[in-house]
């Protein structure tokens, strides 16, 4: 597996309940989890209407990247 799949400021998609939510990676934690999981904190919102975000640590198989969109002049 490799030392690190996302990078600060990636976006990235995981399952909050029975839906998907989108959030950007804050911070690389590294392979501190439970067997050596590789951990990312992620800054999320779990509402459109949400004043402030919420932060969650996540393991790396539970995030997927959320490809960038290019823009087209």
């Amino acid at each position: 597996m490799p030392e690190s799949r996302f990078r600060k400021g990636d976006l990235v998609r995981f399952k909050l309940g029975l839906r998907f939510v989108q959030g950007e990676v804050k911070e690389d934690r590294g392979p501190i989890g439970i067997k050596g999981r590789h951990l990312y904190l992620v800054e999320f919102c779990p509402e459109p209407q949400s004043p402030d975000p919420f932060q969650v640590e996540l393991p790396a198989e539970d995030l997927q990247l959320v490809p960038s969109v290019a823009s087209h002049e």
